[in-house]
């Protein structure tokens, strides 16, 4: 058709571009639109470009193409479509980077200032679902943003939400953990179904999966065990044949939901705790509350009184499998319950009528169910559920269960356990080191070629040190702290690394290739480079103790220690607001930085 000089349909010339963009050829769109465009692009056209591009790009580096492309027809006065931002924005904020994430908000305001002032519905939803996610990691979640955000859309500009906005604003709401927060969100929820009723009673929306996994996220925060089990029991209605009118949508069990459940029994703080029970027997009960006593005066009740108390963290027996109307009320209680619901799981495996039948047992599933038996349960029989869990499900253990194992052993109490608590903490951390050791030494995830994070390496160091000073191992103590300083010293720490173009804030108006209005500022975006450090909080036990036996030395090193981590950490802070951006920098997925 060109060589007859046949004009070309623009909707042929679309759906090439769209075939492109399908397969993420780049360069395929980028020769087609040079040779075969020759009047602006469309809207869709300009769409289907930058797609290509955005495919094009890896999962694990920045979109810098994509983003160039973007400001190249903001350049040219034909600015692409909001659809084409909301990609975008939305690739951003899935990539596991901060300067990603910061690089989505920027944009965001930019594109207001330059080509949409008036967000839409999904862009609105993309960001909304962001303020869950914070770039300060002092930040659980942003509700006041993400409550801005939602009276904008909903009163300033009359749009109607979607599940997935109600679901996003729920979910801002409820990770703040506060009980003020975690209301607003069951608020938010209660509207989502009450204020949009037809005359027949029908909601307009019908909560799914992720609106049960917010409102989770919230109670679980607060330790409001009894809306878990509501909704627990609301969410398996429907797999029991009891539908409503206005029953939940793909509202399914799975593992998700599941181990919200079990974050908030592991969080959730029983009101009755036997070893604080005071006997009626004993005359200074009888004492000061005579009316009490008559009133247990029957048989069935002085028989129970004598019954000597037990620990509060020792679970009985047989626990009762059965779920009452209220939670429970004892550490035993809980223990039960959860042991009742994995297995209630691992019967459900292959099982297509089961209510569990759509919860696959997972690392991190494993890792929530251990967590319960670390707040409730004594840690001998924690680590024995630690030692046998793994293989009888045959899921690998993650670098978070040997961390949270630690932790738990980091934090053993001097009289539980009949005193012998700590003794048996550090033969258990002693046993899990040696499997650490060679996980950081091979700087991967287990199973996964992802890098080994370095907060996660800082965690586990500092709470294997801790077991050791508990139990008085001084030594050994300082020298798992030399050790740890000789594989990552302080200048390590000092050098930032490399800031890419597209985080310049040198101001350019005309042909930018980055943003010119900004939402974050250059110390507002955390730098997820910074090597592993041991601050004076990590080591605070041990300076405490060196203290206490007067070993001088030692408490100078400590001290000179966290003070150069500290040191280097504001010199990197500084370094990095002084760098000047360079091109060819390729922001890539972070990870743990090694000596």
């Amino acid at each position: 058709m060109k060589r007859t000089g046949l004009p070309l349909p623009e909707a042929a010339l679309t759906s090439v571009l769209h075939l492109y963009a399908r397969m993420g050829n780049a360069a395929a769109a980028d020769r087609f639109v040079e040779g075969f465009l020759t009047s602006p692009a469309t809207e869709d056209q300009r769409h289907f470009h930058i797609q290509a591009h955005l495919k094009a790009t890896p999962k694990d580096l920045l979109p810098t193409s994509a983003l160039d492309l973007l400001h190249s027809y903001e350049g040219q006065n034909i600015p692409a479509p909001i659809a084409t931002y909301t990609s975008v924005i939305s690739t951003l904020f899935h990539l596991p980077s901060s300067i990603a994430r910061g690089q989505a908000w920027d944009l965001f305001s930019h594109m207001r200032y330059v080509a949409h002032p008036d967000p839409s519905v999904d862009l609105y939803t993309v960001m909304i679902s962001a303020c869950a996610y914070p770039l300060k990691s002092s930040l659980s979640s942003e509700p006041e943003k993400a409550l801005d955000l939602w009276t904008e859309m909903t009163v300033d500009h009359k749009l109607m939400p979607t599940v997935a906005t109600y679901n996003a604003v729920i979910l801002a709401c409820a990770r703040d953990g506060t009980k003020e927060f975690v209301s607003e969100a069951f608020r938010l929820a209660r509207q989502m179904l009450d204020s949009h009723r037809d005359a027949h009673g029908q909601s307009a929306y019908r909560p799914d999966r992720k609106t049960f996994c917010a409102l989770l996220e919230g109670a679980k925060r607060i330790g409001d065990l009894g809306r878990v089990r509501w909704i627990l029991a609301e969410m398996t209605k429907s797999q029991e044949g009891l539908e409503e009118v206005n029953a939940p949508a793909d509202s399914g069990v799975n593992e998700e939901v599941m181990m919200h459940v079990f974050n908030a029994y592991a969080a959730f703080k029983p009101p009755f705790i036997r070893a604080k029970t005071v006997v009626l027997d004993s005359p200074i009960a009888k004492a000061r509350n005579p009316e009490a006593t008559q009133a247990q005066a029957s048989p069935s009740a002085s028989s129970e009184s004598k019954e000597s108390p037990t620990s509060d963290l020792v679970p009985d027996d047989n626990p009762s499998p059965r779920f009452s109307h209220i939670p429970p009320q004892t550490h035993s209680e809980v223990l039960g319950e959860v042991k009742f619901l994995f297995q209630s799981i691992r019967d459900s495996q292959g099982q297509p009528d089961s209510k569990f039948r759509a919860v696959k047992i997972t690392p991190r599933l494993i890792t929530a169910y251990l967590s319960v038996f670390y707040n409730h349960s004594s840690l001998r029989a924690s680590s024995e559920i630690f030692r046998s869990i793994f293989e009888e499900v045959d899921v690998p253990k993650t670098a978070r269960a040997y961390v949270e194992a630690l932790e738990r052993c980091a934090n053993a109490r001097k009289t539980r356990d009949s005193g012998s608590e700590r003794d048996y903490a550090l033969s258990f951390a002693a046993e899990l080191w040696r499997d650490w050791v060679l996980l950081e030494a091979n700087g991967k995830h287990p199973g996964s070629e992802k890098r080994l994070e370095a907060r996660t390496i800082e965690r586990a160091n500092a709470a294997m040190i801790r077991v050791l000073t508990l139990n008085n191992d001084l030594d050994r103590a300082m020298d798992f702290v030399r050790a740890f300083a000789a594989k990552y010293p302080p200048e390590s720490v000092r050098r930032p690394p490399p800031k890419p173009l597209l985080r310049s804030t040198r101001t350019i108006l005309g042909g930018a290739s980055r943003p010119l209005v900004r939402m974050t500022g250059m110390t507002e975006v955390p730098d997820d480079y910074v090597p592993p450090v041991l601050l004076f909080k990590d080591l605070e036990v041990l300076h405490h103790r060196l203290v206490a036996y007067g070993r001088v030395k030692d408490i100078a090193y400590i001290k000179w220690l966290t003070k150069a981590y500290e040191w280097a950490l504001r010199v990197r802070r500084d370094e990095s607001t002084k760098f000047v951006p360079r091109a060819e920098v390729e922001v890539s997925v972070p990870a743990a930085v090694t000596a």
